[in-house]
């Protein structure tokens, strides 16, 4: 069973190479932000965001899905990039709301663009395996770099295999210079 969002786990790479990683769990940092800081400095979005994290979780509340999508999805619609990889992964799993990976992917690319690094991870992940999107590893590499250079190690991995699998593929983004280095094919 997967623990939802915040302690949940990155979506899986299931590389069509003979690697498979497991899941890894996500800093709860990624996800929620602290909710020790003075109520008055929250803005409303955070405060539906950690409500939603809690009630996935069954923190203090009892556990509840369905009840967290809601949460998550009012701070999503005021563009709260947390929430919005929150949805995402609520879509993904199908927790509280029916799996829907096209969900998953729009979600998680609202995230992706303000720069939350597990949603760039998550979303290079569903267009490396086509779900919820087309197969395409350009996008893929695209995302994995963004990732990367915001610190996601399995990025890198990632892109470490793509390299292996199709080196032609990885994208000349703004990011391409250090990453397509430190993945460039072996051998």
């Amino acid at each position: 069973m997967h623990r939802c969002l915040g302690l949940g786990a990155g979506v899986l790479l299931a590389a069509a190479s003979s690697t498979a990683w497991a899941q890894v769990p996500v800093a709860r940092g990624e996800v929620e932000d602290n909710a020790s800081t003075q109520p008055a400095n929250l803005t409303t979005a955070k405060l539906e965001n950690s409500i939603g994290t809690r009630c996935a979780l069954g923190e203090g509340v009892p556990q509840d899905y369905a009840l967290a999508a809601q949460w998550f999805r009012k701070a999503a619609e005021h563009g709260y990039g947390k929430a919005e990889y929150n949805l995402g992964m609520q879509y993904y799993f199908g927790q509280g709301v029916p799996q829907d990976y096209a969900q998953a992917a729009y979600w998680w690319e609202r995230a992706a663009n303000q720069n939350i690094s597990a949603a760039q991870y998550n979303l290079g992940n569903l267009y490396f395996m086509g779900q919820g999107v087309a197969r395409d590893y350009q996008k893929a590499s695209y995302w994995w770099q963004k990732a990367a250079a915001n610190g996601n190690a399995d990025a890198t991995r990632n892109l470490a295999v793509l390299a292996r699998m199709e080196p032609a593929v990885l994208h000349p983004g703004p990011v391409a210079g250090p990453v397509a280095a430190s993945v460039a094919p072996q051998g």
